[in-house]
């Protein structure tokens, strides 16, 4: 397969190869040079070859594109793809490695109603999983698209044995070679893990040394850093040549998609270096557009690297390379990788009692899976057993004796993923009331966990085959070894006996007749015959088991060529030469040479000589020298000299001398000596053809022994697909196959019917003993005759595919069948189809095809086509768009409709199709809507336009507009609306007015009605007089009129008509003109400077706009040198024309010029002077710009600088040109239009992250530079900046807002590029009624009436490319509280009364709400507070007996306090007795005492948001007054302190501490007779 490359151009990246191919393989695609273009659709490439594509054509696309697949392995991977171009494009696809040349692996195929193309890759494996290619050309461009396939493959294969080296066994010393090879592999791969050490070593953190180290078994740390320190070093210096920073280095990460990233910022000195991916040292393709399994995502300094659909092949090392220097390492351990279900649990349904088995597989090996029930992990035991297989792929568990209450869902778990499925119990009540409720019997067999787990040994597989064919129901009619179809997956079946006419094995791995899958039954024709087989099938011949694979394919008889455990593929014999599991190849007969468990290979016979199990080798019998197993050597007969299991040797029966399982020794019968397993019968194994070489058991009658085939004869009389001889008698009577008797199920030929066997189960060739084998012997044989030929099963190799057919037009069905032979019936929707007139029935060899000549809506609906038990279905829809005639059409749009204006126009166009239509008219691709003069007629057949009293606006192109449901159709056609002209256009320009000539000139009429000009009539007034005069006619393609009749100082007026076949037009009246009068020309325009050099300064000008009524003469051009004040005439004579070249110049001067124009009244004024010019030879063009470079950027504007070009490759520079292209465009913008004289420029207007290409263009007198671009393209946006708020130490972490105002946050923020802004309220999205408003740098929370509900904590994250931040706060929603309940009073200590009340209504929806308690009593008339800050519902005061009592409780919040809830009034009357007390007499003492502080204050430190209480104990005599300071200053009055004085404890309580009341805090204690101080400090945290 030959390859062409194809260059990637983008600016940096790895540069690899696009392998192109075609679906043969013959040759390479040429490649063409063209410029990149956009798609429509992501991920596909457009190259365009041509710059200009002509009007309605266009390149390749893709409308839809193939998707990437996952499969297992041996299904078929279908990739589709639908292109868009015009021309239209050829579609080619290729791999990117190996070849497509295999038409069996690679099916190609397009489908003309989709426009659909299709690549099959059948039965796919693992060599075909590949990065696949779509390309799409034409002559203008080609589109290209990349898809993946990625093969899964599953486990409980049966691993192949692996060959046996015996070369040790020729010669010993090769074992120590051996010996030496794998020791050398061993230090090879240390010496790779070492290295690998090493690589990751130079990119890890020092923390991780000892970890890496660790792993590899490495322990001189010392010497580890010594040389690390020196590798780092010169690869330093190695990445310096290229690189001018690297940091942030961002090991491999594997997220729960499945996908792993690692990332590197670094600053490249050339961004078109190269950069360079490898795994384990080999470099590996990557994509820019995330289309590959590895893909680099590049945003300013950062490169993100990432790695697709890990699978278990991916672990190793990646490392990064620029051009050839390393810059980063990183390891991908396999356990990183998650584990996939490639195969995931299934939902199972059983009985009660049953048992039941769970099974899965996984992308990559465990060795144990975790198995759960209802969520909770389950033990292997009595009642769950798990199992594993060897690949650690395959996980099995098996649940026993299942009960209701095992129905639920199981799971297993393998990392971060699980499966899981259902497991329906279905329950059966006993019908017998006894039992009810008690446990059912065991029904179902147990389980083998390990079935499939372990590979079955080879050689007990005949002896099992063997077995299965006598368990079923005997050899009657209508049984067999099944009936397979294509695809079955039955297997030999032995439920159904032996098989009838016409019924047999088949298929690939069956017996029967056809393709079939692997296991099929098969359908045979006539005889034990079949398809083409597969693994161990039956065969595929005419009448025989045969062909590769199978048992065979012959011609009459049981023979072939057999591939693996096939027996063989001959002509009329069952033999061949082959291997293991075949019978041979030979002719007429059973024979040929065997090898391992063959039949041999012999003339006319069952025989050859045999080696393990073979059938021996002899002449005209079943005989020959057998080894173990052998069938024996004899002559005419099934006999010879038998090891084990031999067959015996005799002569002309089945006989001979046998070893054990031995058949036995005899003459005309089936005997002889045998041990074991002998059978004993009449009759002896003759025909042709039989099932592994046992052939019928002949004719024999009532033979007890063995396994009976049953049937009449031991295999049957006319047993169409048998394969033994004509026989008479009844059938065998033994446990083994039995019929009914009629010999129609046999495998024999022409026999007669027998009286029936009993049914048995398998074969049992163990049960016989020597009488048995004796007691029968065999009554006759009849002649061989060839088996009936089967004919191969039919089946698809093209199915129907749906259409759609336009109404009255032709179309087909067609579908190819696998045979020419096979005739089919074609259905619709059920009913047998028949050709018919406009409906014909086609048969072009395998090919059937169903033909509508005239098709019609009756024929839409569900087409079938059966073909011998197969089937393909698709549907036909009849679509009928609108149609309009051709012949309309043309008429249409060749004759236009022509009326006059006032007139009504009317269009009619008739149509057809299937209704409803939509009707729309259009003029100049605007639709007209109906009003009073425009009306649409709508009708079942056709549509009428009509529009009354047409003006001339009306004319145009109208369009007739139809669609339905099957289609559109348009007719166009143009309506000319005829009406006199418009007056000839103004202002008049008067070319001449001289004394005796006025000379006038018009434009012709905006419109001239629809008919050309004929002529202009013009009339003349003198003013001052009433009267017209006629002043003539001049044709209609002249607008210049001049006439000499007029007199000096005159003014003058004309009139000018446009007269057409439709009438004459309104007048254009001039101005007066005055003849004669002078009138001076106006300035020209300012000189322009064409060219210059040493000699001349070469200038051009444009005429004045007022030529002063006459025609201009000729022109004056006057110079000036630079700083002088002089103008002088720069030509002696004046100038013509209105350019000139003056010469009176001096070198190297500069010079001004500036020109006046003359008519007939002489000279006017001059123009405004030319730009300066120097009269020297022309300046070469500046060279490109220096240093351009981008100095700043936001999302609207780029500011760029440079420096001034060199003077070596040009001439100075005077200005600069900025342009710019934006990416999606080819276009190059100026966008300044006049050069600047800066070297700096900012660029306006750009839109937000679009890219753009810039470039700046040196200019000076000679010419625009080399323009200098940017390397790569500019985003239009800030530098990056990671999200971060603003003044977060400043934003509040709590709000409280009051139910109903209006919920505002406002966070600043700061992020480059846009960011995305996401809010949440507890983790969830926030309420619909909240409005978020971003704006640049600034996210707004708005809730315009706040709810309860509302409060909660509000979390804004701000996330970009290059990062994410989050700021949490917590909102109170709120509102003044309602009052507690009632209040309770109760007295539980004596002096003291609890107060209890019901708890506020509000308490349960705000945390923040506590309770007040006040106090009065008899004694005072105020209420003063005895506890605040109360958060439960209980209060316990001291009262002092004879006094009333009264309570009241208030609920608060942080919004405010509710209305008090009274107590009832509380006293204790103490009873007194009465005592008298004698006062003794005292001294009177002084009992004032100065205030102390008992109790001192404690420094307090406490978050920010939190309430403070300070408290402190003071005594003094009077009772001192406590005043509060901070900072020394009083807080008394300071409403948001709250202090109070009970009994000399003083407290002071802050309910919302913040950093402002942070200090130092004093409470001062006063009487008369002292002072006393006590301080403290408060620090509030954040």
């Amino acid at each position: 397969m030959k390859t062409s490359k194809m260059t990637n151009g983008t600016a940096s990246g790895q540069e690899g190869h696009v392998t192109i191919l075609n679906w043969q393989g013959s040759g390479p695609r040429k490649t063409r040079a063209g410029t990149k273009k956009k798609s429509r659709m992501a991920g596909v490439k457009i190259t365009q070859f041509t710059e200009d594509i002509p009007k309605g054509c266009s390149t390749p696309d893709f409308e839809r594109k193939p998707i990437p697949l996952t499969i297992q392995e041996g299904k078929t991977a279908i990739f589709k793809a639908v292109p868009s171009g015009d021309p239209k494009p050829e579609v080619i696809w290729s791999r990117a490695n190996g070849d497509m040349d295999d038409p069996k692996k690679f099916k190609f195929t397009y489908d003309k109603v989709l426009n659909e193309y299709s690549l099959q890759v059948i039965k796919a494996n693992g060599d075909d999983a590949d990065t696949y290619r779509c390309y799409a050309s034409n002559e203008y461009g080609e589109a290209v698209c990349t898809v993946t396939l990625i093969i899964i493959e599953l486990g409980l294969k049966k691993k192949t044995k692996p060959e046996t080296n015996n070369a040790g066994s020729k010669d010993p010393t090769e074992f120590r070679k051996l010996l030496k090879k794998t020791t050398g592999t061993r230090v090879k791969q240390e010496k790779m893990s070492e290295e690998k050490m090493w690589e990751l070593l130079m990119s890890a953190d020092k923390k991780d040394y000892e970890r890496i180290c660790m792993e590899y078994g490495y322990t001189d740390f010392r010497g580890m850093l010594t040389k690390l320190n020196l590798m780092k070093k010169e690869r330093e210096e190695e990445q310096a040549k290229y690189i001018e920073a690297i940091s942030n280095l961002r090991h491999i990460q594997v997220n729960s998609e499945g996908s792993a990233e690692f990332e590197i910022e670094m600053e490249l000195k050339d961004l078109n270096s190269r950069i360079f991916l490898y795994k384990d040292g080999v470099m590996i393709p990557y994509s820019i557009d995330m289309e590959m399994k590895h893909n680099l995502k590049k945003f300013g300094k950062k490169y993100i690297f990432s790695i697709n659909s890990l699978m278990p092949e991916d672990a190793g090392l990646y490392q990064v390379d620029v051009e050839s220097t390393n810059v980063f390492s990183t390891d991908l351990p396999t356990k990183f990788i998650p584990v996939n279900f490639a195969s995931p649990l299934k939902e199972v349904k059983c009985k009660e009692r049953d048992d039941i088995m769970f099974e899965c597989i996984i992308t990559h090996p465990l060795p144990k899976l975790v198995w759960m029930f209802k969520n909770k992990p389950l033990e292997a035991g009595e009642k769950f057993q798990f199992a594993v297989s060897e690949d650690k792929l395959t996980h099995r568990m098996v649940v026993k004796d299942v009960m209701p209450v095992d129905k639920g869902i199981y799971s297993v778990a393998a990392g971060i993923r699980s499966s899981s499925a259902w497991l329906l119990v279905e329950t059966e009540e006993s019908v017998d009331p006894s039992i009810q409720g008690k446990k059912k019997p065991k029904k179902g067999q147990a389980i083998d966990i390990n079935a499939g787990l372990t590979n079955q040994p080879v050689d007990g597989i005949l002896y099992n085959f063997l077995k299965s064919l006598g368990d079923g129901s005997g050899a009657g009619d209508g049984a067999g070894l099944g009936s397979g179809g294509q695809n079955s997956t039955d297997g030999l079946d032995g439920s159904d006996g032996l098989g009838k006419e016409g019924v047999g094995m088949g298929g690939k791995g069956g017996l029967g007749d056809g393709q079939a899958g692997q296991g099929g039954k098969g359908d045979g024709k006539g005889g034990m015959a079949g398809g083409k087989g597969g693994q161990a099938g039956l065969g595929d011949g005419k009448g025989s088991l045969g062909d590769k694979g199978g048992l065979g394919a012959g011609k009459g008889s049981l023979g072939g060529k057999g591939g693996e455990g096939g027996l063989g593929d001959g002509k009329g014999s069952l033999g061949g030469k082959d291997w293991l599991g075949e019978l041979g190849d030979g002719k007429g007969s059973l024979g040929g040479k065997g090898g391992q468990v063959r039949l041999g290979d012999g003339k006319g016979s069952l025989g050859g000589k045999g080696g393990q199990m073979g059938l021996g080798d002899g002449q005209g019998s079943l005989g020959g020298k057998g080894g173990q197993m052998g069938l024996g050597d004899g002559q005419g007969s099934l006999g010879g000299k038998g090891g084990q299991l031999g067959l015996g040797d005799g002569q002309g029966n089945l006989g001979g001398k046998g070893g054990q399982m031995g058949l036995e020794d005899g003459q005309g019968d089936l005997g002889g000596k045998g041990r074991q397993m002998g059978l004993d019968g009449q009759g002896c194994i003759v025909g042709k053809g039989g099932q592994m070489g046992l052939g019928v058991l002949g004719d024999g009658s009532g033979a007890k022994a063995g396994s009976g085939l049953g049937d009449g004869s031991v295999l049957g009389k006319v047993g169409a697909g048998g394969l033994g001889v004509e026989g008479t008698g009844s059938g065998l009577d033994g446990s083994g196959l039995s019929g009914d008797g009629t010999g129609q199920g046999g495998l024999g030929r022409s026999g007669h019917s027998g009286s029936g066997g009993k049914d048995g189960s398998a074969l049992d060739v163990s049960g016989l003993t020597d009488d048995q084998n004796r007691k029968k012997r065999r009554a006759g044989r009849s002649p061989l005759i060839e088996d009936t030929i089967t004919e191969p099963v039919v089946h698809f190799t093209r199915g129907l595919f749906d259409i759609q057919a336009r109404k009255g037009h032709s179309a087909e069905l067609t579908c190819a069948l696998s045979s020419a032979e096979s005739d089919g019936t074609w259905f619709k929707d059920g009913v047998k189809l028949q050709s018919s007139e406009g409906l014909s029935i086609c048969k072009d060899g395998s090919v059937h095809k169903l033909v509508f000549s005239n098709i019609q809506d009756s024929d839409a609906g569900k087409y079938r086509f059966e073909a011998e038990g197969h089937k393909t279905e698709s549907h036909v829809v009849v679509t009928d768009p609108p149609e309009i005639d051709m012949e309309e059409l043309a008429r249409l749009a060749k004759e236009p409709l022509v009326v006059k204006a006032g007139q009504n126009a009317a269009i009619k166009v008739p149509f057809s199709g299937r209704p409803p239509f939509k009707v729309s008219w259009y003029k100049d691709a605007d639709e007209l809507s109906e009003d009073n003069r425009t009306v649409v007629e709508k009708g079942a057949d056709h549509t009428r336009l009509l529009i009354g009293k047409c003006q001339r606006k009306d004319s145009g192109e109208l369009k007739l507009k139809l669609k339905n449901e099957s289609g559109t159709a348009e007719a166009v056609t143009k309506l000319i609306v005829l009406d006199k002209p418009t007056p000839p256009q103004g202002p008049v320009e008067v070319l001449d007015s001289s004394a005796n000539r006025i000379e006038i000139k018009w434009r012709p009429p905006r419109d001239n009605g629809g008919k050309p000009i004929e002529k202009y009539i013009l009339e003349r007034q003198q003013v001052g007089r009433n009267t017209w005069m006629k002043m003539g006619e001049v044709p209609g393609d002249t607008t210049i009129f001049a006439t000499d009749k007029v007199e000096q100082g005159k003014k003058y007026c004309f009139r000018i008509w446009a007269t057409s076949t439709e009438g004459i037009s309104d007048a254009l009246e001039t101005d007066d003109i005055t003849a004669g009068t002078k009138a001076f020309p106006g300035p020209p325009a300012p000189p322009k400077v064409v060219a210059t050099s040493c000699k001349s300064i070469t200038l051009s000008w444009s005429p004045p706009h007022n030529t002063g009524g006459t025609r201009i003469t000729c022109y004056i051009l006057e110079k000036r040198k630079k700083g002088s004040s002089i103008w002088s005439a720069a030509t002696e004579e004046p100038i013509k024309g209105l350019k000139h070249a003056v010469t009176d110049v001096v070198e190297g001067m500069q010079y001004e010029f500036r020109v006046a124009a003359v008519n007939v009244s002489g000279t006017g004024e001059p123009s405004i002077p030319s730009d300066f010019a120097f009269a020297r030879d022309p300046m070469k063009p500046p060279g490109t710009v220096n240093d351009f470079k981008v100095t700043d950027s936001t999302y609207t504007t780029l500011s760029l600088s440079w420096s001034k070009p060199s003077t070596d490759a040009g001439d100075e520079a005077k200005g600069y040109y900025v342009e710019v292209m934006p990416e999606d465009s080819g276009t190059w913008l100026r966008y300044n239009s006049s050069p600047t004289n800066t070297t700096s420029y900012t660029i306006k207007g750009l839109k937000s992250m679009q890219m753009y290409f810039v470039r700046v263009i040196a200019v000076n007198d000679g010419g625009l530079g080399e323009p200098k671009k940017l390397d790569n393209y500019i985003i239009a946006m800030p530098p990056p900046v990671r999200p971060h708020f603003l003044n977060e130490s400043s934003l509040k972490s709590f709000m409280v807002v009051k139910a109903g105002n209006t919920i505002r946050a406002n966070i600043n923020f700061e992020a480059s590029p846009i960011p995305d802004v996401i809010w949440l309220k507890g983790g969830s999205s926030v309420s619909k009624r909240a409005t978020i408003t971003n704006a640049d740098g600034l996210s707004q929370l708005l809730i315009p009436t706040s709810e309860h509900s509302d409060s909660g904590v509000y979390t804004i994250m701000v996330k970009n490319y290059f990062g994410q931040e989050c700021f949490s706060f917590e909102i109170c929603v709120t509102d003044d509280p309602k009052p507690p309940g009632p209040v309770e009073l109760d007295e539980k200590v004596p002096g003291t009364v609890t107060i209890s009340w019901e708890p506020s209504p509000d308490e349960k929806r705000d945390e923040q709400l506590h309770y007040l308690v006040m106090k009065r009593d008899s004694s005072k008339p105020s209420w003063h507070t005895v506890a605040d800050n109360i958060f439960n519902n209980k209060f316990t005061a001291v009262i002092v007996s004879d006094r009333q009592y009264y309570f009241r409780v208030f609920a608060k919040n942080d919004i405010g306090i509710s209305t008090a809830s009274d107590s009832p009034a509380w006293g204790i009357t103490k009873q007194k007795e009465k005592f008298t007390v004698k006062m003794p007499t005292y001294k009177q003492t002084d009992s004032r005492q100065a205030p102390k502080f008992t109790v001192r204050l404690k420094n307090h430190t406490v978050p920010r948001g939190y309430p403070c209480n300070m408290s402190c104990a003071v005594k003094g005599n009077p009772a001192p007054t406590v005043t509060w300071y901070r900072n020394n200053i009083s807080i008394m009055d300071n409403a948001q302190y709250y202090t109070s004085n009970i009994c000399g404890v003083c407290s002071m309580l802050i309910s919302n501490v913040s950093t402002k009341d942070s200090g130092e805090y004093s409470a001062i204690a006063e009487n008369c007779m002292g002072r006393a101080e006590c301080t403290t400090r408060l620090n509030v945290t954040e």
